[in-house]
């Protein structure tokens, strides 16, 4: 039993009935290893939609690793003339791939590739090395989805998976921590240029150890393999382009740098801002350890800032001739350098965070070296899991960790740093304690306040305030109670998206179902008064998506506060729910842009996350509705129709393209009577749960305005005397000519 249900320690009068204790132990979380049949999974519409889509995907996916394999291998064959003839076959398919994955729909031109190295490959610490990142766009491969498409994609997929790895494990040994292939429009010049731009690349590294090759050094005086072939491409002989380096240079580095290069991190950054150098260059279009790759993260904003690009420069110059330290140190003071990452590496990532703090103190600079640093550091460690801080031990200065084979590695931190990991160490007791905050026996003490007063940015005083507010919200019993959480609403509103993701992540799966429908309504009229929505909006998002293949009881509950937030104006019938109301629907000119922005940028970046949390949903009801008796506790059909309703009426008010393949797979599946779902169904009162997601969803596809969503509502129309057969319960008969009746009619 989870400690937050251990009732042993609490007083006598805290009661929990034995079937919420089951529910809430066993079954927050449903992942069951038993899927549907694979006859009724490969017979449901929605699932061959869906299955599509994952195939389109998973092609491009293969592309990709296939297109990294190439070029990778190019460069490695490159330093021996023997397979000289063998890389020219090479170059001719690369090329024809690049071809291929510029077909996908929302390629954006620009394939990165980029040593992440915080998570590892093989499951052993030191395999970090060769932790790369592949994307274009929103479209992302790493190990774990190359593991994934491997496991779906039998023929072809572990084959790929292999040589992916390979490339990976080459391009950490040859010391090329990213690269990145622009492609353009496409035309055939552009692959012409990308051709003449890897011919000059094999030269480059053929010649790599013969000390007459013709290169080009940058500021620090190192050779470059950007401004080499920047040089080459461009028949520029080496000495003109190093003169103009040379001049660049003490701009950058003298004592007095140009305040107008503030934004340029190297003399090749400050090349192509200057428009005179752009229309006399052509850019090659690959470029191989470029420093903007190493100084941000994928996931992060780039657009740079004076303070950030002085930190790049300064770790350019510390680091600059190791290229793979150089990597490491910028990971280490990047935010995005400590997502879902080990305690182990963690630990190592500190330590060199640490090495460039004891080197940023000798500078003048020191402030805002340290200080972008220190704020990078903390914004990464802030989204680190408790589970990482758990394993940690912090005592006289050191801290420590113990593997599971008992194995001790201590780290001995810069003191910011020790100071960081202490506050979220006791971040995380801290958590642990509201989310048991209907005990009475719990105590919080001048440590926990200190903690939420730093978290929240209020003052100690403040923060006891809102603990006892929130405790407020429980009785004696630990039950919750609505009607005290409402009349503090306006002392929780002070706290904005802070306090929402505190009560959301906590007391989200309140053990009795009574609680958890008191509680939904009391956040819905939290999330309508809340000053940043949109902050709300995407921790529920990643709550309900980043996990897929997890269903959990409050993913309905958030959909339903996402419906909510999406819409400027509130259904006067939705002060007291548990379902979205249809009318919802209804709404058009009164979306909230801003929020609709918000959900299209997350599932564009997740859209993996948004087909698995369908396919899982699906699995679950087919393999549900298809037994006679379902245990006491465990997710019911109606529950997980209920869901996918929610899940469809959020998907409809989004629309775009992705949206309407799966609002359209439902009408499709529920849309027809002689599906494997609705012939295998054993437990007849569910027909009404799945006529009324039909519906729904029949009006949400009629927002996508498209003819053949039309067509297809009116084939479902046609089979009304079908549904009928269904049941032979009379009132069945009546509900199916009230919900043809209804999609009959638009809106």
């Amino acid at each position: 039993m989870t400690k937050d249900l251990q009732t042993d320690n609490k007083d006598e009068s805290f009661t929990l009935d034995n079937s919420a204790q089951q529910l809430y132990k066993q079954f927050a979380g449903l992942d069951e290893k038993s899927r549907a049949t694979e006859s009724t999974a490969s017979s449901s519409a929605l699932m061959q939609l869906l299955n599509q889509e994952e195939k389109l995907l998973d092609y491009y996916r293969l592309l990709l690793a296939e297109a990294t394999g190439l070029f990778v291998g190019i460069l490695a064959n490159s330093r021996f003339a023997v397979l000289a003839k063998e890389n020219d076959q090479k170059i001719k398919v690369f090329v024809g791939t690049l071809k291929r994955i510029a077909k996908f729909p929302k390629f954006d031109g620009r394939i990165i590739c980029r040593l992440r190295g915080q998570q590892c490959p093989s499951g052993k610490v030191g395999s970090e090395t060769y932790d790369y990142e592949l994307s274009f766009g929103n479209f992302l491969l790493d190990f774990q989805v190359a593991k994934i498409v491997a496991e779906r994609e039998k023929a072809h997929g572990a084959a790929i998976y292999t040589k992916l790895m390979d490339a990976f494990n080459s391009l950490s040994a040859m010391k090329i921590f990213n690269f990145s292939i622009i492609i353009g429009k496409g035309d055939e010049e552009d692959y012409q240029r990308i051709e003449e731009n890897i011919r000059q690349l094999v030269r480059y590294f053929s010649a790599e150890k013969d000390p007459d090759r013709p290169v080009v050094n940058d500021e620090h005086g190192r050779p470059s393999i950007n401004l080499t072939t920047l040089a080459a491409i461009n028949n520029l002989k080496p000495a003109a382009l190093q003169k103009l380096v040379d001049q660049i240079g003490p701009k950058l580095l003298g004592p007095e740098p140009a305040e107008e290069l503030n934004l340029f991190t190297t003399a090749y950054d400050v090349v192509f801002a200057s428009k005179r150098y752009r229309e006399l260059l052509k850019r090659p279009p690959i470029e191989i350890n470029n420093v903007q790759w190493l100084a941000h993260s994928l996931q992060n904003d780039r657009k740079q800032t004076a303070q950030t690009v002085q930190v790049s420069r300064f770790v350019l110059a510390k680091y600059g001739s190791n290229p793979r330290m150089a990597s490491e140190v910028m990971a280490s003071i990047n935010s995005g350098g400590y997502a879902n990452i080990r305690t182990e590496v963690m630990g190592k990532r500190l330590t060199k965070a640490s090495d460039f703090l004891n080197l940023a103190a000798e500078n003048t600079n020191k402030e805002t070296l340290q200080g972008e640093a220190l704020q990078n550091i903390e914004a990464g460690l802030d989204r680190v899991s408790d589970t990482v801080y758990d394993n940690l031990t912090i005592q006289d200065g050191e801290v420590s960790t113990v593997n599971d084979e008992g194995h001790k590695t201590e780290w001995s931190f810069h003191e910011k740093i020790f100071g960081l990991l202490r506050f979220f160490k006791q971040r995380s007791t801290t958590k642990k304690k509201v989310k048991d905050i209907a005990n009475r026996l719990v105590l919080f003490d001048s440590e926990d306040y200190s903690v939420i007063a730093r978290n929240f940015k209020v003052t100690e005083k403040e923060a006891a305030h809102l603990l006892d507010l929130l405790r407020a919200c429980f009785d004696d019993n630990g039950h919750f109670r609505r009607n005290f959480f409402e009349k503090n609403i306006p002392e929780f509103v002070r706290y904005d998206s802070k306090v929402f993701e505190f009560l959301w992540h906590y007391l989200k799966e309140l053990p009795l179902r009574n609680d958890r429908v008191a509680f939904l309504n009391a956040l819905h009229i939290l999330v309508v008064r809340l000053k940043q929505p949109q902050e709300a909006l995407g921790i529920l998002l990643a709550d309900i998506f980043n996990q897929a293949a997890v269903i959990n009881f409050s993913d309905r509950n958030g959909l339903i506060l996402g419906n909510i937030l999406l819409r400027r104006t509130y259904l006067a019938s939705a002060s007291n729910i548990e379902l979205t109301p249809d009318e919802a629907l209804l709404v058009k000119k009164e979306l909230n842009q801003h929020m609709v922005a918000e959900a299209v940028k997350f599932f564009g970046q997740n859209q993996e996350c948004l087909i698995q949390k369908v396919r899982r949903i699906t699995e679950a009801l087919l393999l549900k509705s298809s037994v006679q008796d379902t245990e006491e506790g465990v997710m019911q059909p109606r529950f997980l129709l209920y869901l996918q309703r929610e899940l469809i009426i959020f998907l409809s008010l989004l629309g775009g393209e992705s949206a309407r393949i799966i609002v359209q797979g439902v009408v499709q599946e529920f849309g027809n009577p002689d599906s494997n779902y609705y012939q295998e169904m054993r437990r007849k009162e569910n027909l009404r749960h799945s006529l009324q997601l039909l519906q729904v969803a029949t009006r949400g596809l009629r927002r996508f305005e498209d003819p053949q969503c039309q067509a297809l509502i009116d084939a479902v129309l046609t089979r009304e005397k079908d549904f009928i057969y269904l049941c032979e319960d009379p009132a069945h008969q009546a509900y199916v000519k009230t919900v043809m009746d209804r999609i009959s009619r638009p809106d």
